[in-house]
C-alpha cells in the first residue's frame, strides 16, 4: 500500500520434541529483537514471503513449572493393568509341582445345580489322575483329542472327522465352541458325524472372553444333562433306597468331546470351567490338570480373569446353597422366601463413619484410614 509500508509476513516454523506447528507471524521490522517467546529450547527459522530468505537461529532456555517439578513416587504413563497370574509348572520332575489329582467331593458342589446322586452318577466316585503328557509332548499331538477326564475330551473341530477315535472312545456328545459371527454357517464334518454315529451336537457360540462367564453355566448344565440322560436310559429298574439300577456289564458310559478351531482357547476355557464347577477345584489346579494333559492349551490373562472370577461365583454360590440347606435343620422350620435386597439407608450409621454426601451417601471412608496426604509432584531445590 502507498504512503505506509506494512510489516512483512514470515511463517514461523517452532520445533519442539519433534513436533512441528507452522502460523503466519507478523513481525515489526523496527523492532530491534523479537520478543523472547516461553517454553523449552526453540528453533525458530524466519522465511520472508517477498523471496528474500532471511535465516535466524536462536536457542531460548526458560524456566518453568514442568521443569522444576519432580515426581514424589515413580510412576508410568500407561494405564493401569492387572498384575499378571502365574501358573506354577507341573511334572514328574524336581522343578515342577507334583500332578494334580481330582478327588470327588460333594463339599465344595454347588447343591443347587447338582445333587450328591447326580454327581455320583457323573464322575463313578472315581479319582481322576492326570497324565503327564508334556514331557514327550510332540507338535502333531496338537491335532488330535486328549482325555482330560474318563469323560471328557478335548481337542480341535478336525479330531472329529476320524469317527473311528469317536466309535473307539465311545463319544456320545460333542460340544462346539466357535466364535458368535459363525453361528450360522453350519460345520459339514461335525454334522455328518453327528448322523453317522448318532451323537448328539452342541454350539456354543462366544463372542470374546467377557462373554464366557455368561455361557459357562448354561453349558456345563448341558453336559450334565447329557450324561445323565445316558446313565437313566439305560436303567432297568428302581432299588429300595429310590435309586436307578443299572447292570455294569452293559452300562455304557456318556462320553463329551469339547472342540473349538484349535482345541487350545475357547475349548479349553469350558473344558477349565466344568471341571472347576463339577470337582470344585480352583482355577490355578485346574489350569494345571489340563495343561500337563494338553500341552498347547493357551490360557491368556483375559481367559485366566474369567475364570478366577468364575470360581469366586462358584464358591459364592455354595457358601448360599450351604447356608439355605443348613437353616431347616437348626431351626426346624422350612426356609423363608428369600428377602429383598436392603437400601443403604438401612444399614447406614453415622456414628461409623458415613456420611451424607449430596444425594448419595459416603460407604468408603476405609479406604482412606491411615492414609497420609500425597502431593504427586514437588518442587525441585
Amino acid at each position: 500500500m502507498s504512503g505506509q509500508a506494512s510489516s512483512p509476513t514470515f511463517n514461523i516454523t517452532l520445533t519442539r520434541a519433534g513436533t512441528k506447528e507452522q502460523s503466519p507471524f507478523y513481525v515489526d521490522s523496527t523492532a530491534s529483537s523479537p520478543e523472547p517467546l516461553p517454553g523449552n529450547h526453540l528453533s525458530i527459522a524466519l522465511t520472508a514471503r517477498t523471496g528474500a530468505r532471511l535465516q535466524m537461529a536462536e536457542s531460548i532456555f526458560q524456566a518453568s513449572i514442568a521443569n522444576n517439578a519432580i515426581p514424589a513416587a515413580p510412576y508410568t504413563r500407561r494405564p493401569p493393568s492387572p498384575p499378571f497370574i502365574h501358573i506354577p509348572p507341573t511334572g514328574t520332575g524336581a522343578s515342577g509341582d507334583p500332578l494334580p489329582g481330582l478327588m470327588p467331593s460333594y463339599a465344595d458342589v454347588d447343591s443347587s445345580q447338582l445333587t450328591s446322586r447326580d454327581l455320583e452318577i457323573i464322575t463313578q466316585n472315581a479319582t481322576q489322575i492326570a497324565t503327564d503328557r508334556a514331557a514327550d509332548w510332540s507338535y502333531e499331538q496338537r491335532r488330535e483329542a486328549q482325555p482330560l477326564l474318563d469323560f471328557l475330551y478335548l481337542g480341535p473341530n478336525s479330531v472329529v472327522r476320524d469317527h473311528a477315535f469317536l466309535q473307539r472312545e465311545g463319544i456320545t456328545m460333542v460340544l462346539v465352541a466357535r466364535d458368535v459371527r459363525m453361528a450360522n454357517t453350519p460345520l459339514m464334518s461335525i454334522e455328518k458325524a453327528a448322523q453317522a454315529l448318532g451323537l448328539q451336537i452342541r454350539y456354543v457360540d462366544i463372542e470374546g472372553p467377557h462373554q464366557m462367564i455368561s455361557e459357562f453355566s448354561s453349558t456345563i448344565c448341558a453336559i450334565n444333562d447329557h450324561l445323565l440322560a445316558v446313565y437313566h436310559s439305560q436303567a432297568q429298574g428302581m432299588n429300595q433306597d429310590g435309586h436307578l439300577i443299572v447292570e455294569p456289564s452293559s452300562f455304557r458310559r456318556g462320553k463329551v468331546l469339547i472342540t473349538c478351531e484349535t482345541g487350545n482357547d475357547r475349548s479349553a476355557a469350558i473344558a477349565a470351567a466344568y471341571i472347576m464347577a463339577v470337582f470344585g477345584k480352583g482355577m490355578i489346579t485346574t489350569l494345571q490338570f489340563i495343561c500337563i494333559q494338553r500341552f498347547c492349551c493357551c490360557f491368556d490373562e483375559d481367559v485366566k480373569r474369567k475364570l478366577q472370577s468364575w470360581e469366586d461365583i462358584l464358591r459364592a454360590r455354595s457358601q448360599v446353597a450351604l447356608s439355605r440347606s443348613a437353616a431347616p435343620s437348626e431351626s426346624g422350620a422350612l426356609p423363608s422366601a428369600p428377602h429383598a435386597k436392603r437400601h443403604i439407608d438401612e444399614v447406614m450409621d453415622t456414628e461409623d463413619g458415613f456420611v451424607d454426601a449430596g444425594n448419595g451417601v459416603v460407604t468408603d471412608l476405609d479406604r482412606f484410614a491411615g492414609r497420609d496426604a500425597f502431593t504427586p509432584f514437588l518442587d525441585q531445590m
